[in-house]
């Protein structure tokens, strides 16, 4: 064997080089290994293919129905059993027998955009969701009488009848009060697909709730036109409050500032007329005491006769009174003395 590569002149080798190439030693045997029976070999002996065909035999004639589930079998078309099976591992005739499964656990329904037109000619959308279980008595019921061929589907059964409930509530009502009255809706609705569900499939109803609302375009302006008028009106009523708030207190102060000068005026005034009431008392005593010295002394004289005469003569300072109280009044005294101008000694007037 020679080697592959083209000779040149430069790579041109003395033959020397190739022999080993042209008689190689030869490599030590290696041992082979042991051969493998097939499947088709296992197959061919009699023990082996019947244990096979008893294992396949055995599975095909096992179904397992989960914990969520109960199940029918079916033989040719007809329901082999009075009772569904429950959760667990049960036996069938493999290759004849056909097993149908309904989920009966608790589970839940939502129905999405359901159109409602109420009273006033108003449409909404809604949104509901329907909590539901499945009892044993209604499996056979769901599966070969309301389902075809071992099959029952909830979604296309069952969201018509609660579209169809929840258009006849909202036709009785009224857009407006929707908001307000949404948990006595729901009520309504959740009743009447309970009896309705309960008499088509004997489903239970747990729950059912409202999960949304939406209402149209045209009624959402005229709401927030509404609530913008409320609020202009509120508002105003707001100001107008402040207004006669402002001048309930001018008048309060003003009626204060009154009362505090009338309160005044009257402590003033009784003030007054307690001071003159003490001054008129004052000349009451005063009068009560020289009326009753006056008395005494009345007394005095009436018993002293003599003391009087004798008070006057030593009190008199010589001056003559110019008037004397008479039986006509008040009558001057003339003054009879030397020094008087007004009268003439006689003596000469009768010498002249």
């Amino acid at each position: 064997m020679l080697c592959p590569c083209p000779e040149t002149k430069d790579s041109r080798r003395p033959e020397s080089q190739y022999r080993y190439l042209e008689n190689p030693m030869p490599l030590p045997a290696l041992p082979r290994p042991a051969l493998r029976l097939s499947a088709s070999s296992w197959l061919k002996k009699p023990a082996v293919l019947l244990v096979f065909l008893l294992g396949l035999l055995l599975w095909l004639s096992l179904f397992v129905v989960e914990p969520t589930e109960m199940a029918g079998v079916r033989r040719f078309g007809q329901v082999t059993t009075r009772e569904p099976y429950g959760p667990g591992i049960h036996l069938k005739l493999p290759l004849i027998d056909q097993v149908d499964h309904l989920q009966v656990s608790l589970d839940i329904l939502r129905v999405q955009d359901l159109t409602m037109y109420t009273v006033d000619n108003q449409w909404v959308k809604i949104s509901v969701g329907m909590t539901y279980r499945i009892p044993s008595t209604a499996v056979f019921r769901l599966l070969y009488q309301v389902g075809r061929w071992g099959s029952f589907g909830i979604r296309e059964n069952v969201e018509p009848i609660i579209a169809d409930r929840a258009m006849r509530v909202f036709a009785r009502r009224n857009t407006i009060k929707i908001s307000e009255e949404r948990e006595a809706i729901a009520n309504e609705i959740r009743q009447a697909v309970t009896t309705r569900l309960g008499e088509l499939f004997g489903l239970e109803v747990v729950d059912l709730q409202i999960a949304k609302i939406e209402y149209s375009p045209t009624f959402v302006a005229s709401v927030e036109a509404a609530v913008k008028a409320k609020n202009d009106a509120v508002a105003a009523e707001n100001t107008v409050n402040r207004i006669r708030f402002e001048a309930e207190q001018v008048r309060v102060r003003a009626q204060g500032e009154a009362d505090a000068v009338a309160i005044q005026a009257e402590g003033q005034k009784r003030s007054a007329i307690i001071r003159a009431q003490g001054e008129a008392e004052a000349v009451r005593i005063v009068g009560e005491a020289q009326a009753t010295s006056l008395q005494a002394r009345g007394v005095a004289v009436a018993a002293h006769p003599g003391v009087v005469q004798l008070v006057t003569a030593d009190r008199w300072n010589g001056v003559l009174p110019l008037t004397v109280l008479g039986e006509h009044g008040a009558v001057p005294l003339v003054n009879l003395g030397p020094a008087s101008p007004m009268i003439k000694p006689v003596e000469s007037e009768n010498r002249k």
